[in-house]
C-alpha cells in the first residue's frame, strides 16, 4: 500500500457535476471562433425595447 495519497484535482459539486482541472481549452479552435463570430453579429442586429419612461 502506498504511503503517498494523489491529491484529486477534480471538483465535484452536489449536483453531481464534476469540474476537471485538466480539460483542453477551445478558446483557439476554428469551429468555435466562427460560431462565437456569427452570435456576435446576430445579436448586433436585434434592436432591444426602449427603456425611457412615457
Amino acid at each position: 500500500m502506498p504511503a503517498i495519497k494523489k491529491a484529486d484535482t477534480n471538483i465535484k459539486y452536489s449536483g453531481g457535476a464534476t469540474v476537471v482541472s485538466g480539460l483542453k481549452s477551445h478558446a483557439n479552435d476554428p469551429f468555435v471562433v466562427k460560431k462565437n463570430e456569427e452570435a456576435k453579429i446576430a445579436v448586433s442586429k436585434l434592436a432591444l425595447p426602449s427603456t425611457e419612461k412615457k
